[in-house]
């Protein structure tokens, strides 16, 4: 009795069996009651099917938005150049022809906005481009929505997903449909109902967004929303209204209605008829109704049981279904569905697991097969990090298009050397690859095979790039036991190997406590100036010719309250790569200056040489600075100078000496540090505006038993006095260097053999002592 078969049987038979036994009067009655049932069913039908028209556009948007925010192409340049972003924001809206494309970053600020009125317009870009998003109060939920948004009086169904960047959220990517006369058409056309978009100003006046009538009733009623809404409906038409939102704070309503004569037109004429035949048709109905029970709920019954395979995710098996009526076209449909949903499914799939520049298992995959090694007992293998060296100076230099080549290229080369199921592409230029071993021995042999895999230089677009690779990486069982940790791991490995310019590195625990330590550091720098951690020491420079000391460098360290003191190496990276450089260069200035005069007060002048940084050259308040602290000290212009070193001048040659020129105009000594180490050209050295040359301590300190460093250091002594340069050799170590120095003119010498850095009051008291006080010295402090 609960089947549908028999339900669709006996509800025939019963709907015939009360037509029979009513009278005329009750026909009648019937009759105009059908009326409203049909108007009413029609009305239902109608709503259901709006609101699956706009589902539908829902689910697509926002199915659309997440496999877009997904996309490693649309990542990579998101927040970069502009026009590249525009033009891979619009290929996206592209392949489902959306009307408005939106991306708003992390400050909630419109950095793409693309957006056309029709479907016959170009795209353009939007008004609010680079304007802060007016609704800013969506983006406090997590996942996909979908929000109706109005722009220049249009109204657009738009969906967003965020962007992430690993976890993070940096920013939301959104693609929408206008709500207009096409969808309000193809309801039309769908229904045979007229419909109306109706929008609620802030006048509470209603303004109508979108009409239609159907195609096949050109006579259909029009422009009836308002009367709607209001329940003013006419007696000859019949309406109901739907809430689809809010717009800010106005609701947009949907009215839905059509003429009464249109629909019970064909009833009114044909109702004596039927009660005529009424009699006679009730058997053959009867028949009729069992059988056509029967064909419509075998169809039925074969589309469920095909829908619950699919809900167990079988898509091998199809409907069969021969009729070449709806069922039939429904069936194929259906199968034509299942098929669709397979292949968006393994794409989907794919895409997840695998990057889309290579091809190759990405992060998600490693992490998958890692785990899956790692449930294993008495695993043994290493995990690879590979990093390409010099990408960023390619894609700045040669274009992101020869740096997608050449990464793809060094996915190819890796792939031939460890197989797909072993190598992975993690993102960028980062590569991964497991190796079945773990002694350091056949780790080597593996560096060896990817040195020489990566030999062969790449050639594109007229352009030889040779492949370099940096490699860090952790064993198993030896350093980690789950997936996460040996990535990290290998991921350690790899940033120490590049700081310390090691092409192999391995991981070691102590690695841990360095990166730890690191980021204390960095937490701990921003207060360490204002609480007054950070003290200056000097360290003489000794004037060969005369044999005394008038200049000194000073050199900042970090009273650490729990760590102790802490060398400038250790954190002076950690200021410029935090953006506190600046702050801390200007500190040493200021203290220095203190000094100085502090010294001058009790007839002690000792010239102060400060060290800046490549960031403070960049900083195009530093003349100001400068200015500010000669002014606030009252300081000579010898009392103190300035030591950039030389690899600060090569990385930016032009904008730097642009600087010290600057600076030098000033009236302020300069002088090139760490000579030797920078790779710069003569040309370059001939620009810069300096007065002093420091020759690096790798050259000096075994000058006397090295003879290359003695045709090196001599040549530049040499070099440098004929462009009118004062040179400094620093690193002294010992007595023979001091003689040799003496005896090739060099002019003066730094090292610990001399003296080692001390703090001021130390300082006094050992220039009192020492045999290279300058003669001032004696008289002020012994009066």
């Amino acid at each position: 009795m609960g089947s549908l078969k028999t339900k669709i049987f006996i509800f025939f038979v019963a709907l015939l069996m009360v037509a029979q036994a009513a009278s005329l009067w009750m026909v009648y009655d019937a009759n105009n009651k059908q009326g409203d049932v049909q108007i009413q069913s029609r009305l239902n039908a109608a709503v259901s099917v709006f609101d699956t028209l706009y589902q539908q556009r829902n689910y697509y948007l926002q199915a659309f938005a997440e496999t877009a925010a997904k996309d490693f192409g649309l990542k990579e340049v998101f927040g970069a150049d502009q026009r590249s972003f525009l033009i891979a924001l619009n290929n996206h809206r592209k392949r489902i022809d959306a009307d408005i494309a939106i991306a708003v970053d992390q400050k909630f600020s419109i950095i793409g906005q693309l957006i056309r009125r029709n479907p016959n317009e170009k795209i353009r870009l939007g008004p609010e481009q680079g304007q802060p998003f007016p609704s800013p109060q969506w983006f406090g939920v997590d996942g996909t929505f979908t929000k109706l948004y109005q722009q220049e009086n249009e109204l657009y169904q738009l969906s967003f997903a965020p962007l992430k960047s690993g976890q993070q959220v940096v920013g939301w990517i959104g693609y929408g449909y206008q709500i207009n006369t096409t969808l309000a058409q193809n309801f039309a056309d769908i229904t045979g109902l007229s419909i109306e978009f109706m929008l609620q100003q802030e006048d509470s006046q209603w303004r109508a967004i979108a009409a239609a009538i159907p195609t096949s009733h050109p006579q259909a009623p029009s422009q009836q929303g308002l009367a709607v809404i209001e329940n003013r409906v006419p007696d000859h038409l019949f309406a109901t209204q739907i809430e689809v939102g809010m717009v800010s704070k106005s609701p947009l309503q949907v009215t839905i209605f059509g003429s009464r004569s249109n629909l019970l037109e064909t009833l009114q004429e044909n109702w004596w008829h039927l009660l005529a035949l009424e009699g006679g048709m009730v058997t053959i109905t009867m028949l009729a109704a069992y059988l056509l029970a029967g064909s419509i709920t075998q169809p039925v019954r074969k589309l469920v049981r095909q829908a619950q395979y699919i809900a167990r995710g079988n898509y091998e098996s199809s409907v069969d279904i021969s009729e070449k009526n709806e069922m039939g076209q429904l069936a194929k449909e259906f199968n034509q569905m299942q098929q669709a949903v397979l292949v968006r499914e393994q794409k989907i799939s794919h895409q997840l697991k695998h990057n889309s520049l290579t091809n190759l298992p990405n992060r998600f995959s490693l992490l998958e097969t890692l785990d899956t090694l790692l449930q294993q007992k008495d695993t043994f293998f290493s995990l690879l990090h590979l990093d390409i060296r010099r990408t960023r100076t390619v894609n700045d230099t040669l274009g992101y298009q020869i740096g997608d080549m050449m990464i793809k290229e060094v996915g190819k080369r890796l792939l031939k050397l460890n197989g797909a199921s072993q190598t992975f592409h993690l993102d960028g230029d980062e590569f991964a690859m497991l190796i079945e071993c773990s002694t350091l021995n056949e780790l080597v042999q593996w560096q060896q095979k990817i040195e020489q895999v990566m030999d062969d230089p790449l050639c594109g677009e007229d352009t030889l790039l040779h492949l370099q690779l940096q490699v860090g990486f952790a064993r198993v069982p030896e350093d980690a036991d789950d997936p996460q940790t040996l990535l990290q791991k290998a991921d350690t490995a790899l940033s120490h190997g590049k700081k310390a310019q090691q092409s192999f590195q391995q991981y070691l625990p102590e690695m841990d406590a360095d990166a730890n330590r690191r980021l204390s550091l960095v937490n701990d720098l921003k207060v360490a100036i204002a609480e007054g951690q950070l003290c200056l020491f000097y360290q003489p420079k000794l004037d060969l010719k005369t044999g005394k000391i008038h200049q000194l460098e000073a050199l900042v360290r970090w009273q650490h309250p729990i760590q102790g003191m802490i060398p400038p190496d250790s954190f002076i990276s950690i200021a410029e790569q935090t953006g506190q450089i600046d702050a801390l260069s200007n500190w040493v200035m200021n203290e220095a200056a203190r000094q100085y005069q502090a010294w001058a007060e009790i007839g002690l002048h000792l010239s102060i040489a400060v060290n800046i940084s490549a960031e403070n050259l960049k900083n195009q308040q530093l003349i100001r600075s400068l200015k500010g602290i000669w002014k606030t000290h009252q300081l000579p212009q010898n009392s103190l100078s300035l030591e950039v070193t030389e690899s600060a001048v090569v990385s930016d040659p032009e904008s730097a000496i642009k600087m010290l020129c600057e600076i030098k105009d000033q009236g302020i000594k300069l002088s090139i540090d760490d000579y030797g180490t920078g790779y710069s050209s003569l040309a370059q050295l001939k620009q810069m505006p300096v007065s002093e040359l420091k020759i690096d301590r790798s050259f000096v300190d075994k000058v006397h038993m090295s003879n290359d460093d003695q045709i090196i250091v001599r040549s530049t002594i040499r070099m440098a006095h004929d462009m009118g340069l004062t040179v400094v050799a620093e690193g002294i170590e010992d007595q023979e260097t001091l003689t040799w120095l003496e005896q090739h003119d060099c002019d003066l010498a730094q090292g610990y053999f001399i003296s080692r850095p001390q703090p001021a009051s130390e300082l006094s008291s050992w220039l009192l002592e020492s045999e290279y006080n300058p003669s001032s010295i004696t008289k002020v402090l012994h009066g």
